[in-house]
């Protein structure tokens, strides 16, 4: 049950209109002009590069796509946008892939893990796409070296290399230094500790935790219970892959262990702000930085946000911690763009340079400071404000898609994107038990 759309590809018009460095025509194509004074090259044409609305990374690709033509000068980049939804790029995605219209694709669905009775209604299009031949092998790049092999194996189906992994966002809860040093607060590491912390906070009058999650209930399931069953529940199963145990149905959803993970979401949820559940996503950000609360439940995609909300706010970040064993406590790693070259491109050579030019050590520096995304390459240096509050959690974490199934419609009324965040949110107001909810949850699961 993967929440694939991060606040990253809201197209807030605040950060919106700092996106100036190319002119946007009325269909959403950004067309760079050649640098003329560049050296010659052999590599020429138009090369088609499409992806959303996610103003950072528009920016930031934008920025590269400049650097590209420079020592490109033969080939005319067209970055193509759409607006992340059903009728806007989704539906620009499967037209380029289906008819070869672009070079390079981009989406946020790995191809790894597949579901285990993978056909069309399980699939992702990503992993349809790459089982059926659509994308171009990357293996015999010696720049796809530069990513590490947990990124390497996200985007690989039967031994080849079929997506880059420009980096990873971490779930985490983020805090405010200045409260906690004002409480005289210290970073939780076990379950105990943050419940006391909780529990301090609350006495002096403090909310101690902010979460929107008005019209968006898989937030709740985002931030809370997936956290939770990584450290709950996944570290008593076999392989540590609690998504395969569930599938196979070695595990089951009345474990003692997912009784225990909403145990714990229900008490933690006492300390979140009033009526959370009505209280916008939109304005989480927001509410952080004007010190709503000293701490937040929240994405390293926000942080970019906060850190204009408020440029003076020091915010640190930990895990949310579940588990009385401060090992088992790690951030949840949501893999986001992925390129993909089509095997339809008609300019295969330029799009390779394009990723090659990417994978560059000082490129891909620069786009995850631009981005605050974690990163998938082993090695380098960054300094953005995303990597100074993640601190030495920076690119460390659970993946995501080890932890819980991506749960389509056909699974079951509780086994639901919409259902399954609900009944978490009834456990937290008290009018389901856990025991009731992991009954339920296990009786419509198929």
């Amino acid at each position: 049950m993967q929440y694939n759309r991060t606040k990253s590809g809201r197209n807030r018009a605040k950060v919106a209109a700092t996106i100036s460095v190319a002119a946007l025509s009325a269909t959403g194509v950004v067309v760079l002009p050649s640098a003329a004074s560049a050296a010659t090259t052999g590599i020429s044409g138009p090369l088609k590069i499409i992806t959303w609305v996610n103003p950072p990374a528009v920016a930031a690709l934008t920025k590269i796509d400049q650097e590209f033509q420079k020592k490109y000068p033969k080939v005319n980049v067209q970055l193509e946008t759409a607006a992340n939804d059903t009728a806007g790029y989704a539906t620009l995605l499967s037209t380029s892939v289906d008819s070869g219209t672009a070079d390079i694709v981009t989406d946020n669905n790995s191809i790894q893990p597949l579901p285990l009775h993978a056909n069309r209604t399980t699939l992702t299009p990503t992993e349809l796409w790459a089982a059926s031949g659509a994308y171009l092998s990357l293996n015999n790049q010696p720049w796809i070296h530069s990513f590490s092999q947990a990124a390497l194996g996200l985007e690989s189906y039967k031994g080849n290399v079929y997506g880059v992994l420009s980096g990873q966002y971490q779930r985490v809860v983020f805090y405010n230094k200045a409260d906690f040093a004002k409480y005289h607060l210290s970073v939780p590491t076990t379950y105990n500790q943050f419940l006391t912390l909780l529990k301090t906070l609350k006495a002096d009058h403090v909310t101690p935790l902010w979460l929107g999650a008005g019209s968006v209930p898989p937030y709740v399931q985002v931030f809370l219970t997936q956290p939770l069953m990584s450290e709950v529940w996944q570290p008593h199963v076999a392989g540590k892959n609690l998504t395969t145990d569930i599938q196979n149905g070695s595990a089951k959803w009345t474990s003692p262990y997912m009784v225990q993970t909403m145990a714990e979401e229900a008490a933690i949820g006492q300390y979140l702000e009033p009526g959370y559940t009505g209280v916008s996503w939109e304005g989480m950000p927001g509410a952080f930085a004007s010190n709503k609360a000293p701490m937040l439940l929240d994405g390293s995609w926000d942080l970019a946000t906060i850190h204009q909300d408020n440029p003076k706010l020091q915010v640190g970040s930990f895990p949310l911690p579940g588990s009385n064993v401060a090992a088992d406590n790690q951030p949840t790693l949501q893999p986001d763009l992925n390129f993909e070259v089509l095997k339809k491109s008609h300019n295969i050579p330029a799009a390779l340079a394009w990723l090659k030019f990417f994978a560059s050590k000082p490129i891909y520096e620069q786009y995850v400071d631009m981005t605050g995304i974690s990163p998938s390459e082993t090695g380098g240096t960054y300094n953005s404000f995303a990597a100074g509050a993640l601190g030495k959690w920076l690119g460390k974490g659970i993946e995501l898609g080890t932890m819980m199934p991506n749960l389509v419609a056909t699974e079951g009324y509780y086994d639901t994107p919409t259902e399954f965040p609900l009944l978490q949110e009834a456990v937290i107001a008290g009018s389901k038990t856990p025991q009731q909810a992991a009954k339920l949850i296990q009786g419509s699961w198929k």
